[in-house]
């Protein structure tokens, strides 16, 4: 036969199940009659033979083609354990790229952090300037109000004196007029 079939295993396991009556038949017919074949049964024989040769070739072709698809499972094997190795350090690559870039953000953070705490504690020193100045100014302001204050007290005071005695004046100058009239 110049094309051969390939059977799975299961297969061939039918062909023999199939096959074993006849087998078996042909076997005790064989055994009863001892040497004398009909040409049929000759013939029969011999396609017997011719089938289990080809079937232990089908066998064969199979047993070659596993081991063939397990070589080739084995270097496809090989093959994605490299790929996925590769993979695997393009991730690891990956991540301590990510690492380092999340390392530099974070260092710019802390240098804003430390910038803007620069800043904050400058315009702290800004405003206790401008209270310390405020309170100067408002130091000043009672100063001159307290000031202020004490002159009106004085003039309040000179003003009462004042009135006291033209009031004593008036009094008086009413008094004497009032005697001599």
């Amino acid at each position: 036969m110049a094309d051969s079939v390939t059977l799975r295993e299961e297969d061939v396991g039918r062909i023999v199940e199939y096959a074993k009556p006849w087998l078996r038949e042909l076997a005790d017919r064989l055994l009863a009659r001892p040497a004398s074949f009909t040409e049929a049964e000759s013939k029969l024989l011999e396609r017997m033979v011719r089938v289990e040769e080809e079937l232990k070739a089908q066998r064969e072709l199979m047993y070659e083609r596993f081991s063939f698809m397990e070589r080739r499972f084995k270097d496809l094997n090989g093959h994605m354990t490299n790929r996925f190795d590769a993979a695997d350090q393009r991730f690891k690559d990956m991540i301590g790229h990510m690492d380092t870039r999340f390392e530099a953000a974070d260092q710019r953070f802390k240098d804003m952090i430390g910038h803007m705490d620069t800043h904050f504690e400058a315009a702290d020193q800004r405003f206790e300037d401008i209270i310390g100045h405020t309170d100067t100014r408002f130091e000043a302001v009672d100063k001159r109000f307290e000031d202020l204050t004490g002159q009106m007290n004085h003039r309040f005071t000179t003003l009462t004196w004042m009135i006291g005695i033209g009031f004593i004046i008036v009094t008086s100058l009413t008094t004497v007029f009032a005697l001599l009239a």
